[in-house]
């Protein structure tokens, strides 16, 4: 007899409300024991009374895979599109297909990975892209026609630096012999050590590297004081000849930033401020390039002075034509940003 007349009885008789061993019994009376085993009988009845309605066997390893059909790609596909997250296991469990066909339609015919999702700064809303768009729009249009020159451009935020260096998991590999225990590093504690700087730079190198004393925090009379006046004076002693009025000053949003106290002063020093979307480190150069390029190099320091010291050296061996290339990159970024609709984009990068 062919097995979908013994699973459509089976069914038929289940749902006249027999059991397992009446079903079985019916069957072995007619086409004798050896036609279906008492567990084939169980075994098709859990699958009805779990709402299983065809009457196919599962795909096995070794059989064709009948089970790759134009309607389980489209069905793979909509699921993934409702939910990018999901599972190989659990979608072989919803179409009732095996692992491996599942494997094979995602990759083989929709042409998908799956990979790790990328964190962004800040779940940016409709208004906040639009920002972004138009500010990056904005910024390009100047630079393009030549009202805003990058040689003119100064730009810089503060960061913490730890005294400890922290080498990337990646570069801590190290070849042990069978059965030794790999090398330990100690991951960085909460209330380490580590100094707070201001740098500024523009297309030919550094202009202010500020640290802050320990227990200092930055307010907008500080910024203004000890971090922007000592700015200026040293724009003047690298580029005597120029005047105020071509500079163009930006930083982030911060709050010290956003203050009038720096507005006005930033207008009697008539230097213009250059606009800067909120939730953006990937469209400021200290965020997007030079504070990772730094603490790559920079090595464990006993004290804030060894540091700074440090850090000096480092940001003056840092060649011109890298500095000018990240202004070079920062227009691509706001570039990119636009394409994007203002939306994040370094997995475009």
């Amino acid at each position: 007899m062919e097995k979908q007349c013994i699973r459509s009885y089976i069914k038929t008789r289940l749902l006249l409300g027999l059991t397992a061993t009446q079903i079985h019994n019916e069957l072995t009376a007619v086409y004798m024991p050896d036609v279906v085993s008492y567990s084939t009988v169980t075994r098709w009845i859990q699958r009805f009374l779990n709402e299983r309605e065809s009457l196919e066997d599962n795909p096995r390893s070794g059989r064709p895979l009948s089970a790759i059909t134009q309607r389980n790609i489209d069905e793979v596909k909509d699921l993934v599109n409702d939910d990018p997250h999901i599972t190989i296991d659990y979608i072989a469990d919803i179409l009732d297909i095996s692992h491996g066909s599942v494997d094979t339609i995602l990759k083989q015919h929709l042409g998908l990975r799956k990979i790790t999702s990328k964190w962004v700064p800040h779940k940016l809303t409709k208004e906040q892209r639009q920002l972004r768009i138009d500010i990056c729009t904005e910024n390009l249009k100047k630079i393009e026609r030549g009202t805003w020159r990058l040689c003119d451009i100064v730009t810089g935020d503060e960061t913490w630096i730890y005294h400890r260096k922290i080498i990337p998991k990646e570069q801590s590999k190290a070849w042990v012999a069978k059965g030794e225990s790999p090398p330990t590093q100690v991951r960085r504690q909460q209330f380490e050590q580590k100094t707070m700087f201001v740098i500024f730079f523009m297309t030919n190198g550094p202009l202010l590297i500020h640290e802050l004393p320990s227990g200092t925090s930055i307010n907008a009379i500080y910024y203004r004081d000890e971090c922007l006046k000592e700015l200026i004076k040293n724009l003047y002693k690298k580029r005597p000849s120029s005047t105020a009025n071509h500079i163009k000053l930006h930083h982030d949003n911060a709050r010290p930033h956003m203050n009038n106290i720096v507005f006005n002063y930033l207008q009697e020093e008539k230097i213009k401020l250059m606009a800067h979307p909120p939730y953006s480190p990937d469209l400021a150069p200290s965020d997007f390039w030079l504070f990772n390029y730094l603490k790559r190099g920079l090595d464990t320091c006993p004290d804030a002075t060894s540091l700074a010291k440090m850090l000096s050296r480092e940001l003056y061996s840092i060649p011109i034509h890298e500095y000018q290339k990240t202004f070079q990159k920062w227009i691509e970024r706001m570039k990119l940003c636009i394409e994007h609709h203002g939306d994040y984009f370094e997995h475009l990068l």
